[in-house]
């Protein structure tokens, strides 16, 4: 598996050329990732009803619009998220030195499109784990077989044993 890459800018602007590079983060801390993006995901959702919003949720963070749903939760749970999202992008700050890496500093982008299009690529790289914790869930109501419920009485359907 790659666990990491180097994004090239090819975007016009002041940060074209500049090589970043982009590391997938360990499967540990993808999966608490991923619950952690969940959970901030389905806050407010009525408990009955997270198994559906996470599962679809976790379909959706694997597409295009995935740091859309980041960036639209409460910032109490995405600021935490991003940061370790921003932890996977370094920059290789001197062309002439490839194999010098650091990490990203504000003063490393001069187009903040620049910083969001690493945001989109780092949260790609990272997102392939969706499927799995979305497998972690609990099971959906509606995948369980339709059972009636159980009913209890009081009044006897036969009479008792008499025979000891």
């Amino acid at each position: 598996m790659i666990r990491e890459m180097d994004y090239t800018i090819t975007t016009e602007g002041p940060d074209k050329g500049k090589v970043f590079v982009i590391s997938r983060m360990p499967a540990f801390q993808a999966e608490k990732w991923g619950r952690s993006f969940l959970h901030g995901a389905t806050a407010g959702t009525p408990l009955e009803a997270r198994a559906v919003y996470a599962g679809a949720i976790a379909e959706v963070a694997r597409s295009a619009v995935g740091l859309n749903v980041l960036r639209s939760m409460d910032p109490v749970f995405s600021d935490p998220l991003e940061k370790e999202l921003r932890d996977c992008i370094k920059i290789k700050p001197d062309p002439e030195r490839p194999s010098i890496t650091r990490f990203i500093i504000d003063g490393d982008f001069e187009d903040i499109s620049t910083f969001i299009e690493l945001q989109q690529k780092a949260f790609e790289f990272n997102t392939g784990f969706f499927q799995a914790v979305s497998r972690s869930l609990p099971p959906l109501a509606s995948d369980q077989p339709h059972q009636e419920p159980e009913t209890s009485s009081t009044t006897p359907t036969s009479a008792p044993s008499l025979e000891p």
